[in-house]
């Protein structure tokens, strides 16, 4: 049987269609992946606002500690891209070994750090006195994951990069079945069930948030196996070898992986630092206002499916396509990606607006919350036409080897917008969690605005040649090529697996 084809530049008739057939898995994934978010803070939710708000005091961190898990993987995945569209098979199998030894490693150090600062890390959020013992229970169960997370992501990265979005779909469809289920019997007590005329007794251990953090590390190392076992299939024309080359490392590539991955983590660790920042502004404005922080972040969640898939095409698309020094191509790729999400992400967005309540109350049963967390829905709801600029031209933009830009973005949006006006409306204009939603739609539209003009000079910018050891900053390099042709980053879809 032939092996498949990992250039996917023209998997489909038209561009159009090729951009579809990649984006349709990763669209279809995360769906599942919401759904498993609506279905496990719903079931949090049930015991009550504390027990969201343990939740959502810790999820900022494990948020910056798997985007740091993340970018480690992007300058690797990217050169495999890149590798591929060369047509040089060899040297992506040596990136996919890089990668593999590095996001490992890096995941173990993830892990010690999660677990230690799990003592301290939920008090200095400003977690109340009936909150505080659940998030360190919630922090140390979770720390696990990390580990997990980082084998998960080194391997659907590499995955997507080939042209391979289903093999990841598939292992976090399952992955998410199972999380589903683990959490329903580790959450709640043993308790009576009637259905359909009749009542059974359904086992239960009654560990509350821990539960739920005990459901997720097992769900990422279930789809880290999964997803492992297609990069090891001999049907898998760059198949990761395991042998005594997984140690022996060439600085040419590291270098590449520092050069390209470093404004990559910078961004994502700016962004998630910024997040508990931001918490921290919330956490002030009591438990209550804390729970529907959180269970509005998740239910805001389902507009971002689309810009994921396309961001994932965008990536890929451009990367493969630079490789093979196509840069109209990438271009077009880049384009194409960005309208397809804007037509999905004005949906959505009128979605949350219409539906916020609706939405709100799957989580809980706390009218409170579900008010307040459907004011601020109907807020950024007015963000998302411009997410899908900021979150496809931004992967466009790392795809085509200008990393630093979406860095900058931001640093400036949320240091500079987001933290400074909501500081300034909730402690000055007393406006309460609105006030602070409205200082991140703010964020959000400068940074969508701002992507779509990067991306004008940027790929228009892009010319022949891959990206050697010496090029740097659009400036020639070695062999003639410039960083603005060469892969950036990994796609941006990972979603943090915490609840």
């Amino acid at each position: 049987m032939a092996r498949p084809s990992v250039n996917v530049l023209h998997l489909g008739k038209t561009p159009t269609r090729t951009v579809l057939k990649l984006a349709w898995p990763t669209i279809l994934e995360q769906i599942a992946f919401t759904v498993l978010q609506f279905t496990d803070t719903a079931m949090v939710g049930a015991l009550g606002a504390a027990y969201s708000a343990a939740v959502g005091i810790s999820s900022p961190f494990f948020w910056m500690v798997n985007g740091l898990i993340g970018a480690a993987s992007t300058g690797f995945s990217i050169q495999v891209a890149q590798a591929v569209g060369a047509g040089d098979h060899p040297k992506a199998q040596r990136v996919l070994q890089h990668s593999f030894v590095v996001c490992l490693g890096i995941g173990g150090l993830a892990c010690a750090a999660c677990f230690g600062f799990s003592f301290f890390f939920p008090a200095l959020m400003g977690a109340q006195p009936e909150v505080l013992p659940m998030a360190r229970d919630y922090m140390m169960v979770l720390s696990l994951s990390t580990l997990f997370n980082a084998f998960e992501m080194s391997s659907s990265s590499s995955l997507r990069c080939m042209g391979n979005t289903r093999a990841p779909m598939a292992a976090n469809l399952v992955a998410i079945v199972l999380n589903i289920g683990v959490n329903y019997l580790l959450i709640f007590p043993t308790h009576t069930v009637t259905l359909g005329g009749g009542s059974f007794t359904v086992w239960g251990a009654g560990m509350g948030v821990a539960g739920a953090a005990w459901g997720t590390t097992v769900s990422i190392g279930v789809a880290g196996i999964l997803v492992f076992l297609p990069l090891i299939s001999k049907n898998n024309p760059l198949r990761l070898v395991l042998d005594r080359q997984l140690l022996q490392f060439e600085r040419p590539v590291l270098d590449a992986a520092l050069r390209l991955g470093v404004p990559v983590a910078l961004e994502r660790g700016v962004t998630s630092l910024g997040q508990i920042f931001f918490l921290r502004i919330v956490s002030s404005l009591g438990t209550v206002a804390v729970a529907a922080h959180h269970i509005a972040v998740s239910a805001e969640g389902l507009s971002y499916l689309p810009a994921f898939g396309f961001s994932v095409s965008a990536t890929t698309l451009v990367g493969q396509a630079v490789g093979a020094n196509l840069p109209q191509e990438s271009k077009r790729f880049g384009n194409i990606s960005a309208r397809l999400g804007l037509f999905c992400m004005t949906f959505t967005g009128v979605i949350l607006f219409v539906f916020s309540d609706g939405l709100m109350s799957l989580f809980t049963p706390d009218a409170a919350v579900i008010a307040l967390g459907g004011q601020v829905l109907r807020v950024v709801a007015f963000a998302q036409p411009m997410q899908a600029f900021s979150i496809i031209y931004s992967g466009a933009l790392r795809g085509a080897g200008n990393s630093r830009w979406p860095f900058y973005i931001s640093l400036v949006g949320v240091w500079g917008i987001r933290l400074v006006l909501g500081c300034l409306f909730v402690f000055v204009l007393h406006l309460g969690l609105a006030g602070a939603w409205l200082a991140m739609l703010i964020d959000l539209c400068f940074r969508g605005v701002a992507s779509w003009k990067q991306r004008s000079m940027s790929l228009a910018a892009l010319c022949p040649g891959r990206l050697d050891a010496h090029g740097e900053g659009g400036r020639p390099g070695a062999s003639g090529g410039c960083l603005a042709c060469a892969p950036g980053a990994a796609p941006m879809v990972e979603m943090p697996w915490v609840l």
